[in-house]
């Protein structure tokens, strides 16, 4: 879910947005993210190492034991916060945030998410491993190497001695692959108290690494169908037809899907029936519905409820179930602000960074934005192959740049430049 999968040829160059001047390169800060990588890779290898799989309880504890030692030994203050059940998910683990204080006045949240798509087993399948500038295992992009990233930043801020904020918080939520019904509460109010919020997704390692201004919402939306049973050959005609049913509610619902408003409406589940020669009086559906404008997913929403009370067979009876969901992203003035000055900053260490319109994938950032604080989203390590049968990787020949972008930004930032 956390997959801000970036379209080849949806990014547009961030110059528009960028000032025309470039900052000068603080030397001594990128010799010291350079220094920094090796330890990087070992946080990151260490995370690697504990299988997170979003149910995966045993490793889900393993991992914030691990988290807490390593905020402590940033002498931060550290707070684990349960996971919260809801009718939707019964996420597992604790949520676990630590506050390092300053001497400025801006308070900065940084968050990223311990848990990945893996089920338990995978790293055996696919152990840590490094090929060249590649780092490889279950979630080494998704969205561990985020994880990592915020860890040696901090402690590359405190080794230059940088205290100009009022205080840093680092949070990491267990359940983010399954929408963060459990930890949403935790971020919404973190958000809330700080001035601008950094999240660690991944960005793309091909074809460029980039930044978003937008990410979907996503629902999950069922239709089920009641008919009535007879026999398929004997009297069909006297039962109720719940897959014909299902099958028009499909075709006359295709067209909700509009890509040119960044609106993703498919169906992709269907079931129904159960013996051959009974005519079904059940079916189901499922679709994605995707949306960057709530508008518009409150418009698609109505028209699916509008056909369901028009079923297609008499003695038919459709009902639209429309569950929670994580909110879109939708980055405001001030967050494309900080997207314009990342552009900028990362042209000092040789980089590139391309912004992307609107991804088709969820992020927390969008739980984050409802604070009305500005947020940035895609700053962790670039990656590839994540929520898919490919072997995920990271970059980590872009630890250094990504060390130095993610210390400029809070230096920046505290220091009201």
């Amino acid at each position: 879910m956390s997959n801000l999968f970036f379209p080849a040829l949806a990014f547009v160059l961030a110059s528009g947005l960028a000032a025309a001047q470039a900052p000068i390169r603080n030397e001594a800060l990128f010799a010291a993210a350079t220094a920094a990588k090796p330890a990087t890779i070992e946080t990151l290898k260490n995370l690697v190492n504990i299988e997170t799989g979003s149910t995966n309880l045993e490793g889900m504890a393993t991992m914030t034991n691990f988290l807490e030692e390593q905020l402590k030994a940033l002498g931060a203050t550290v707070t684990r916060s349960a996971a919260q059940p809801s009718s939707i998910s019964n996420p597992v683990g604790e949520n676990i945030y630590g506050t390092v204080k300053g001497t400025g006045t801006k308070k900065i949240l940084m968050m990223a998410h311990m848990d990945t798509v893996h089920v338990k087993g995978t790293l055996a399948k696919l152990p840590w491993r490094i090929e060249g500038d590649r780092a490889y295992g279950p979630g080494v992009a998704d969205a561990k190497g985020g994880v990592a990233v915020i860890l040696n930043t901090v402690r590359l801020l405190q080794q230059q001695g940088f205290k100009d904020f009022a205080q840093i918080t680092m949070m990491f939520n267990t359940d983010e692959e399954t929408s963060s019904f459990g930890s949403r509460a935790l971020i919404q109010k973190l958000a809330g108290e700080h001035d601008v919020i950094f999240s660690y997704e991944p960005t793309s390692a091909v074809p460029v690494e980039a930044m978003i201004l937008a990410a979907s919402g996503g629902i999950n939306v069922t239709v089920n169908f009641k008919g009535k049973a007879a026999h398929a050959g004997a009297e069909p005609e006297k039962g109720v037809n719940a897959l014909v049913e299902m099958s028009d509610f499909v075709l006359s619902t295709m067209n909700l899907d509009n890509q040119a408003k960044a609106l993703r409406f498919n169906w992709t589940i269907g079931s129904g029936g159960t013996v051959a020669n009974i005519v079904p009086d059940s079916a189901s559906l499922t679709a994605t519905l995707r949306y960057v404008d709530p508008v518009l997913r409150d418009e698609a929403i109505a028209k699916l409820r509008e056909r369901a009370a028009k079923p297609k067979l008499a003695g038919s009876e459709i009902t639209v179930t429309i569950p929670d969901s994580r909110p879109s992203f939708v980055a405001d003035a001030a967050g494309k602000a900080l997207v314009a000055k990342s552009v900028e900053i990362y042209k000092e260490v040789g980089g590139r960074i391309f912004v992307v319109p609107v991804t088709g994938g969820g992020t927390d950032a969008g739980y984050a934005s409802q604070s009305g604080k500005p947020v940035l989203e895609a700053l962790g390590l670039p990656g590839f192959g994540y929520h898919s049968n490919q072997e995920e990787y990271a970059d980590i020949g872009a630890i250094p740049r990504r060390l130095y972008l993610s210390s400029r930004l809070i230096m920046d930032i505290s220091q009201g430049k």
